[in-house]
C-alpha cells in the first residue's frame, strides 16, 4: 500500500504507532500521512497560513493609525470607526467558519482573503467618513472570515507532535503584521526625532491602500501552497482527492486502489448529526446534516459543552483587553501626552516578539493552558501597572510593551488550543462561533474605551479584570490535549456516540503520537497499514 519516497523509510509492521485505535482506517492512514509531512511543505504552509494572520493584525491596527491622522473625527466617529472592522468580522467569523465546513478550507479562506484586499483598496479612495466605516465593515467581514479557517486548516495539516511549534508560528505572524502597520504608520503618517514629518505629502488614503498589501499576499500564497484539509476530504468521502493531497505532504507514498481498500471506521464518517436507520442499520447522509442546529448540538452538547463555554468566555475577555489596547493604544499615547505617539507604537508592536519566543519555545513543552493562563493574568497585572503613572513616558511604554508581549502568550496558546479540541466536521464552525465571541469582545472594548478615553486608569483598570477573569477561567478547561493525535478518537468517539450504537464507546480522548518509528524499516507494507490493532496504547491518555 505504501512505497518507499527516496531516502524516507515507512512504517514497520510492528511499529508502536500501529497499537493505537485508528491506524488500521482510513482516518488512522490520514494521520500516519500528516504525521510524516516534508519539512519543507510543511514550512511553506506555515508560512502561507502565517500571512493571513499578519493581514487580520493590520487590518485591526491601521483604524488606530487612521484615526490619529484625521483630526475632524467626533467621539462618536472614533467609536464606530473603531468598530466596524470587529462589527465585520464578527459576522464574517461565524458565516465563513460554517461555510467552510461545507464547500471546504481552501475555497472559502481564498474567497474572505480577496474580499478583505478590495475592500482595503476601495477604502482609500472614499469621499466620506460614513463610507470608510462600511468599507471597514466589508474588510472585516473577509479577515474575519479568514481567521478561524487559518487555524484550522494549520490544525489539520501538521504533525502532531509539531503542531503547536507551527501553530504558534502563525500566531506569531500577528506580530509581523502589527510590526509592519506600525512601521509604513510612522513612515508614512507620523514624525522623524526632531519633529518634522518624514513625508509631509502622504495622507491616510495610501497608507490605507498600503495596508491592503498583507491580504493580497496572503491570497496568492494560499493559492500556491496551501492544499485542501485532507480530513475534510476524508470526511466528505472525497477519497480520490485525499490520496492526492497526502501524497503531496507526505512522505508516505499511497495508492487510492490500497486507500479504498483499508478498512473503514466502526462508525460512519463524523457528521454533525448522525442518526442510525433502526431498520437496516444505515446511517444517514452526512452531506444533508450539517444544519445550524445540529451544529450547535454537537458544540453544546455533553462531551463539548464545558470546552465550547469556557473558550468563548476566554476568546471575548482576552479580545476586550488585548484588542481594546492594539487599536487605541495610538491615540492612548497621544492622550497621556507622548510626543511621538507613532514611534512608541512601533516600539508597543516590537514587544510582541518576546511573547511569541516564549510560545514558540514551551507550548509543546509546558502545555496550552499554562502558557494562556499565564499570559493572561501577567497582561493584567501589567495593565495595572500601565495606569498607575500615566504622566511618566518610559513607565507607560514599558508596561504598555509588557501587556502585549504577555497578551500575545495567551493568543498564541489560545489559538492552538481551539482548533484542537472539537472534531474535523466543525471545526471551522466552532473557531468561528469563538472568534465571534472574540469580536463581540473586540466590538465591546471599542465602546468603553472610548468612552473612558478621558479617565486613562479607569479604562486600563477594566482591561486588566478582563484579562485576569480569562486567565483564571482557563483552568476549567478540560484535559490539555497538547502532542495529541488529532481527529481520529475525538471522530470517532462523537460518531459512536451519535448514533447509539450498542457497542460500548470508547474512553480515550486524546492519543500522543508516537514517532520512533521513523527510523525503522517496512518489510512488509500491507501488513503495517492493514493490521488491526489488539490492544490500546498504554500512553493513551483517558478521560
Amino acid at each position: 500500500m505504501m512505497e518507499l519516497d527516496e531516502g524516507n523509510q515507512l512504517l514497520h509492521s510492528n511499529s508502536p504507532v500501529n497499537n493505537v485505535p485508528g491506524t488500521s482506517s482510513k482516518e488512522g492512514i490520514v494521520d500516519q500521512c500528516v504525521n510524516q509531512s516534508r519539512l519543507w511543505t510543511t514550512f511553506w504552509i506555515a508560512i502561507s497560513l502565517a500571512m493571513g494572520n499578519a493581514a487580520d493584525a493590520v487590518e485591526i491596527m491601521c483604524v488606530g493609525f487612521i484615526m490619529s491622522s484625521m483630526d475632524d473625527l467626533s467621539s462618536v466617529d472614533k467609536e464606530l470607526l473603531s468598530s466596524a472592522v470587529f462589527m465585520g468580522m464578527l459576522i464574517g467569523g461565524i458565516v465563513g467558519g460554517y461555510v467552510a465546513d461545507y464547500l471546504g478550507r481552501k475555497r472559502v479562506l481564498l474567497y474572505c482573503l480577496s474580499i478583505n484586499a478590495v475592500a482595503g483598496l476601495i477604502s482609500s479612495l472614499v469621499p466620506s467618513v460614513d463610507s470608510l466605516i462600511a468599507c471597514r465593515v466589508v474588510a472585516g467581514l473577509g479577515i474575519g472570515g479568514s481567521v478561524p479557517i487559518v487555524f484550522s486548516l494549520g490544525a489539520e495539516l501538521f504533525p502532531a507532535t509539531s503542531r503547536g511549534y507551527y501553530i504558534s508560528i502563525i500566531a506569531s505572524f500577528w506580530m509581523v503584521g502589527a510590526i509592519f502597520v506600525a512601521f509604513i504608520a510612522w513612515i508614512m503618517l507620523g514624525e522623524d526625532f526632531y519633529g518634522h514629518k518624514i513625508l509631509p505629502t502622504v495622507t491616510w488614503r495610501a497608507f490605507a491602500a498600503v495596508s491592503a498589501l498583507p491580504a493580497i499576499l496572503a491570497f496568492l500564497l494560499t493559492y500556491l501552497y496551501i492544499p485542501e484539509s485532507p480530513r475534510y476530504l476524508l470526511n466528505n468521502q472525497r477519497y480520490e482527492e485525499t490520496v492526492t493531497v497526502l501524497n503531496s505532504l507526505s512522505t508516505i507514498k499511497i495508492t487510492l486502489t490500497d486507500f479504498l481498500a483499508a478498512a473503514d471506521d466502526e462508525a460512519p464518517p463524523m457528521t454533525f448529526s448522525n442518526h442510525k436507520n433502526e431498520e437496516n442499520g444505515s446511517f444517514s447522509n452526512p452531506r444533508n446534516e450539517k444544519s445550524v442546529t445540529s451544529l450547535l448540538t454537537l458544540l453544546f452538547g455533553h462531551q463539548f459543552r464545558r470546552s465550547t463555554i469556557v473558550l468563548l468566555i476566554i476568546w471575548f475577555t482576552l479580545s476586550f483587553g488585548s484588542y481594546g489596547i492594539s487599536t487605541w493604544i495610538s491615540v492612548l499615547f497621544s492622550d497621556v501626552g507622548i510626543g511621538n505617539a507613532y514611534a512608541a507604537s512601533f516600539i508597543f508592536a516590537m514587544a510582541n516578539l518576546p511573547g511569541n519566543i516564549i510560545s514558540l519555545l514551551y507550548i509543546d513543552s509546558f502545555g496550552r493552558r499554562w502558557l494562556l493562563s499565564g499570559g493572561m493574568c501577567l497582561a493584567g497585572i501589567s495593565a495595572i501597572g500601565f495606569a498607575l503613572d500615566t504622566k511618566n513616558t518610559v513607565v507607560v511604554v514599558l508596561f504598555a510593551s509588557l501587556f502585549n508581549a504577555f497578551g500575545v502568550m495567551g493568543w498564541n496558546s489560545l489559538d492552538c488550543l481551539s482548533s484542537e479540541v472539537f472534531p474535523t466536521v466543525a471545526r471551522s464552525s466552532a473557531m468561528g462561533l469563538l472568534a465571534a465571541s472574540g469580536r463581540l469582545g473586540a466590538v465591546a472594548g471599542q465602546f468603553v474605551n472610548g468612552t473612558l478615553e478621558k479617565n486613562i486608569p479607569l479604562l486600563l483598570f477594566v482591561t486588566s479584570a478582563c484579562s485576569i477573569v480569562g486567565g483564571v477561567v482557563a483552568w476549567a478547561l478540560p484535559k490539555d490535549p497538547a502532542g495529541s493525535s488529532l481527529g481520529v478518537e475525538i471522530d470517532r468517539q462523537v460518531s459512536m456516540d451519535s448514533s447509539s450504537l450498542d457497542e460500548p464507546v470508547h474512553k480515550e480522548r486524546y492519543i500522543p503520537v508516537r514517532t520512533d518509528f521513523e527510523k525503522t524499516s517496512i518489510t512488509n507494507p500491507l501488513s503495517a497499514i492493514r493490521a488491526t490493532p489488539s490492544t490500546v496504547s498504554k500512553s493513551t491518555v483517558e478521560i
